[in-house]
Parts: C-alpha cells; sequence; structure tokens
C-alpha cells in the first residue's frame, strides 16, 4: 500500500476521499500520513488488525500492521483515521482479534441459545504469523454446555493471552419457548378468572 505524508488537517483530507492517519514505531519518528481510501479499505478487508504488511512511503519500504483505526460515530463502517505501527522481523506482536463462531445454525436448531461471553481474543505471535480471526465450532453444544479458550483450534504460532479455562460460550434453552409456556398459562387462569365473574 502506498502512503504519503499529510499536511492538511484530518477533516479536510477526508473529504478529498483520502483517509488520515499516523505512522510510528521502531526506527522511525512519528509522521502524519495518509492514504487513499479503496486501497485502505481493501488492505484492512485483507490483514485486518494483526497482519503485516508492507507500506511505501516516499519511496522506502516499511513493515507495518494497522495498530487502530476510527470510525465516524454516525456511519459505523466510515472509517475516518488510522494507526500504522512500524516492526521488524524479530518482534513478537500482541493484538485483539474476533472470535467466528462456526455451525451456530446446527445449535439453533436444538432449540438453544448461544450465550457469547468472550467474542474477542488477545494473542501474541510473530511476525509474519497473524490472522485476521480465531474460529470456533459450537456444534457439539448441548443445554447447560460450554466451550472454553482452550477448545479452541489454534493455528501454529500463536499464543492466547486469555486463562485457558475461561469460558468462550455457553448454550440455554431458547428463552422464547419458556416465555410462551408461561404467556399461555397466564391466559388459562384468567379464562378461570373471567368465567368465575361471570357465574358470581
Amino acid at each position: 500500500m502506498d502512503i504519503k505524508l499529510r499536511t492538511k488537517k484530518g477533516s479536510k483530507v477526508v473529504s478529498l476521499q483520502e483517509i488520515p492517519g499516523v505512522l510510528y514505531g521502531k526506527g522511525i519518528d512519528s509522521k502524519s500520513v495518509k492514504a487513499q481510501r479503496s486501497e485502505f479499505i481493501h488492505c484492512y478487508l485483507e490483514n485486518g488488525k494483526s497482519k503485516t504488511f508492507e507500506i511505501k512511503l516516499e519511496g522506502k519500504k516499511h513493515l507495518v500492521y494497522i495498530k487502530d483505526i476510527h470510525t465516524s460515530h454516525l456511519n459505523y463502517n466510515q472509517v475516518t483515521h488510522f494507526d500504522l505501527l512500524k516492526v521488524s522481523l524479530d518482534d513478537t506482536l500482541v493484538s485483539n482479534i474476533n472470535l467466528e463462531l462456526l455451525n451456530a445454525d446446527a445449535v439453533k436448531k436444538k432449540g438453544l441459545d448461544i450465550n457469547i461471553i468472550l467474542n474477542t481474543l488477545d494473542i501474541e505471535y510473530a511476525v509474519g504469523k497473524g490472522i485476521s480471526h480465531l474460529e470456533l465450532d459450537v456444534s457439539s453444544l448441548e443445554e447447560n454446555d460450554s466451550l472454553l479458550v482452550k477448545d479452541i483450534v489454534l493455528p501454529e504460532g500463536i499464543k492466547v493471552l486469555q486463562d485457558p479455562e475461561d469460558v468462550v460460550v455457553s448454550a440455554s434453552m431458547h428463552r422464547e419457548i419458556i416465555e410462551e409456556e408461561e404467556t399461555e398459562e397466564q391466559d388459562e387462569v384468567t379464562e378461570v378468572e373471567v368465567i368465575k365473574q361471570q357465574d358470581e
């Protein structure tokens, strides 16, 4: 991804279909930069906030990853600012990434709700080993079951920093089914009361 030095204020850069950002890290002074919106979005979708990639600034290449992004309070999907952190090949990185659940529909077909306790995880990894997300297969869940951090299958080189015994998801009986049963019972009681009043 090509980026350029930025001299204009952030709001003016955004109006020109460019996103303002900052570049900092090992062996480099903090620099105000900007990127073409379409190019940055493509890069973000491909790498997330953990994978490293190369950028070019003033003819020089730098190995970076997206440390943070800021979005509009009016439109969560509109990126308004980004942070790029420069790294070296011997660095160990820490990032917070999303956890995606696989086969959730199979659990819902059992009449169960999936209660999500952790939807992001902190991971530690070497440069070049970054991943955009982790996956957890929840198809085995039954009522009152839970899956823990240690149940997540980790790619090589990835370490999760949360306690292995922390609960990630649990399953419980679908609430709407219980509420419907309670409503039916209440209706029956009301009907009985009405009949009694009529008899009186």
